[in-house]
Order: structure tokens, then C-alpha cells, then sequence
């Protein structure tokens, strides 16, 4: 059975056996960790501190606490690409029998994207009735590919905050974790038009990557 699960009455009884020993329960601060892959995390509670290395998946606090004393484990320092938080970090020693704190991680993510350029609608005759003729805006639409598992996103020119020069702002749906790597292609474009892409690949590097510039220019 773990300690977790065991009664406050049985803390209690520990407790007062100690006690009338002339002594008093002491408890580590210790608990779980998960998903942690990478250096850097430091752990405290109040001045007690304690760096983990990556990979662990349990810690215990230098510094024991007596019976009754209350508890509160934070994240002190972050490792690196990454971002932990405590689960019931807080409370009161003897509670349980066992202190168990949860720590939980998880890698960074951020969006990819940026500008595009040179994107128009594209107008179109519509068959007139009589003898007026109309034009209609049809959106022109480049499709953007990033790796194999970053998702796509369809650049429209309907999208354009700049009508003028045909400019506005993209982003994929699928952020990239942080550390790894991206690389933005051209899937498709419309035929009458000649499309590039600049800065479409790097590392993300704990920013959102918002600088693969799209520009395109007539045929």
C-alpha cells in the first residue's frame, strides 16, 4: 500500500508515539516527477533547495520538516526547453504519513509563421446580364507545408490587412516544440504567380518564430 494512501489517523498515532518518546515525527518533502528530459530544474520549499537532474523521476528536499510544519514545494528554476508545475505541493506534515508531491513537465511549444507579400485577390469577369458587367475578387491561396508532422496552412490573399501591397501576417496551427527544428516549403500556388519563402528554417529557441517572410510576385 503506498504511504499516500494511508489514513491521517495513522500519521497521528506515529506521531504521538514519537512524541512520548521525547521526540517529534520528522517528514521528507519528496515526491513524483514526470517528463522531465532536460537540466535545469531546481525545486524549493521556502529556503530548502534542491537542483534534479534530468531524467529523474522522484526527488526528496534536503532538509526535513517536523510534524505540523506546513509545506509548499514550487518550481524555483524551469529546465531548459521546458516548463514544471506542482501538484499538490502544498499542506501540512502528518496529514498523511508521506509526504507525496507531484511535479509535472512538459516541453515548450511555439507557432510558427510571418508576413506575406505581394498576395492579391484576383478579378474576375462575371457573366453580365444585360449589358453591365461585373468583377469579382477571387482569393488567390498558397499553400504552406512545414516538415512532415508541422502541419500546413493556406495563405490567402482575403487575408491581406494590406490591400495595396497585398500584405498581411500567416501562422501554422501546429505549434513546434521547443529545441527542435522547422522547415517551411511551398505546396502549391496559383499558376499566375511566382512565390518564394525567406528565414523558413531554424530552431526554435524559446520565442514563437514569426519572421518566414512570403512573398510573391506575377508571372
Amino acid at each position: 500500500m503506498k504511504f499516500s494512501t494511508l489514513s491521517a489517523v495513522a500519521a497521528l498515532m506515529l506521531a504521538a508515539a514519537l512524541s512520548a518518546c521525547g521526540g517529534k515525527a520528522q517528514f521528507a518533502v519528496q515526491g513524483a516527477i514526470s517528463g522531465l528530459g532536460n537540466p535545469g530544474l531546481v525545486l524549493a520549499n521556502g529556503a530548502d533547495q534542491l537542483p534534479v537532474a534530468a531524467g529523474a523521476t522522484s526527488f526528496v528536499m534536503p532538509k526535513q520538516i517536523p510534524y505540523g510544519t506546513e509545506y509548499n514545494v514550487t518550481v524555483l528554476a524551469n529546465p531548459a526547453h521546458q516548463t514544471c508545475q506542482p501538484l499538490n505541493g502544498s499542506g501540512s506534515a502528518g496529514h498523511t504519513v508521506a509526504i507525496a508531491v507531484t511535479i509535472q513537465c512538459a516541453q515548450n511549444s511555439y507557432s510558427v509563421g510571418g508576413p506575406f507579400v505581394g498576395l492579391f485577390n484576383k478579378s474576375e469577369a462575371i457573366p453580365a446580364s444585360g449589358s453591365t458587367a461585373a468583377v469579382a475578387a477571387v482569393p488567390r491561396v498558397v499553400v504552406l507545408l512545414n516538415g512532415s508532422t508541422g502541419g500546413q496552412v493556406s495563405v490567402s490573399s482575403a487575408a491581406a490587412t494590406d490591400t495595396v501591397l497585398g500584405k498581411g501576417e500567416y501562422e501554422f496551427a501546429s505549434p513546434v516544440a521547443d529545441g527542435s527544428a522547422y522547415g517551411v516549403t511551398i505546396l502549391s500556388q496559383p499558376d499566375d504567380l511566382n512565390c518564394s519563402l525567406a528565414n523558413n528554417s531554424g530552431v526554435v529557441n524559446g520565442a514563437k518564430v514569426s519572421n518566414v517572410t512570403l512573398s510573391c510576385k506575377p508571372k
